[in-house]
């Protein structure tokens, strides 16, 4: 598998880009979040595009998790969506 990223763009001051990468450290799961400009069109673009402009990322982080780290979130973030689906 390589790397996967998820665009992020429902809320225009909180937009920007997830990327997961398995192993660039041995038995760790890469995780990198860019926050994008608020002014920044992420529809048709992507962070790494010669197009995307220099002061278009506002922030950006970069955690390497164990598997039972990255099980972890997986649970909270479905717990998450459960909540979010079911109205609570």
């Amino acid at each position: 598998m390589s790397a996967q990223k998820i665009r992020c763009n429902d809320i225009g001051y909180r937009k920007g880009f997830i990327e997961v990468t398995p192993a660039i450290h041995a038995s760790c799961i890469n995780l990198e979040a860019w926050q994008v400009h608020s002014e920044v069109d992420i529809a048709n673009i992507e962070v790494t595009d010669e197009s995307f402009p220099d002061e278009g990322v506002t922030g950006n982080i970069e955690l390497e998790m164990s598997v039972e780290v990255a099980e972890q979130l997986i649970e909270a973030l479905q717990a998450a969506i459960y909540k979010v689906k079911s109205g609570d």
